[in-house]
């Protein structure tokens, strides 16, 4: 059982910090409309890489096409569900795309937990160093959450906190890998395409239009194509 709560620990420390610090990195952002149009649109490029290149591959290599399908579907289908209720709850209409990322990528970071309890549990060699690669990975999502919000002015400590938040699945996600040890690969490979469904619903429909809002010029364009080669940069 002590296992257990130190391999939680290490998820919450992965999740929590990493997206943290990528929360932090962005309140040393000048914040001009052109800056922030080209800082959206490098999300954007930044999370159709991990959409494409992380996701769901290994979705299609674990649970083959049929259920990554339905985890995309179902991705996208809960964006829209909650797209269509959200103005009755959100005084601030402009914090819709901030939230609906937030959503994205906490809903991305619960299978990671899985695969790192589970790494922790089965093979524990692995285990220290896939904390510190989540940990890394975990920096740009934060901050790519967090330039949203800059641009609708949120004030720093709450950036901060919502980029915490962020992370905090991947602690519950590595307590229950942890529990359970060798976690279904359709299991994972549904978290992981239903999570690829919802960033992918959320670049076309709030982050690329609301870049383009912003900078009518090519900022957010070169921003999107250099996002995508830092992903490619960062990964490989």
């Amino acid at each position: 059982m002590k296992d257990i709560w130190i391999i939680t620990l290490y998820g919450f420390m992965v999740g929590i910090l990493g997206t943290g610090i990528g929360g932090t990195l962005s309140l040393f952002i000048k914040n001009t409309h052109k800056i922030l149009s080209f800082l959206l649109g490098l999300t954007g490029g930044f999370m159709l890489f991990i959409v494409t290149f992380h996701l769901l591959p290994e979705a299609f290599m674990l649970g083959g096409l049929y259920f990554s399908i339905l985890g995309i579907a179902l991705g996208i289908a809960l964006i829209i569900f909650i797209e269509m209720n959200i103005d009755s709850v959100l005084k601030n209409p402009n914090m819709k795309s901030s939230l609906l990322l937030g959503i994205s990528i906490a809903v991305h970071n619960f299978p990671e937990g899985l695969a790192l309890g589970s790494s922790f549990l089965t093979m524990s060699d692995l285990g220290p160093m896939l904390s510190l690669a989540m940990l890394l990975h975990n920096i740009p999502e934060g901050l790519s959450l967090a330039i949203p919000l800059k641009v609708n002015k949120i004030s720093p400590g709450r950036i901060i906190l919502y980029s915490i938040l962020t992370g905090v699945p991947t602690g519950i996600g590595s307590f229950i890998g942890g529990s359970m040890g060798m976690i279904s690969n359709i299991l994972i490979s549904l978290c992981l395409s239903f999570a690829g469904g919802t960033m992918l619903y959320i670049i076309c429909d709030e982050i690329i239009p609301n870049a383009k809002t912003l900078h009518k010029g090519r900022a957010s364009s070169i921003g999107f194509v250099l996002g995508f080669v830092i992903g490619i940069i960062l990964y490989f």
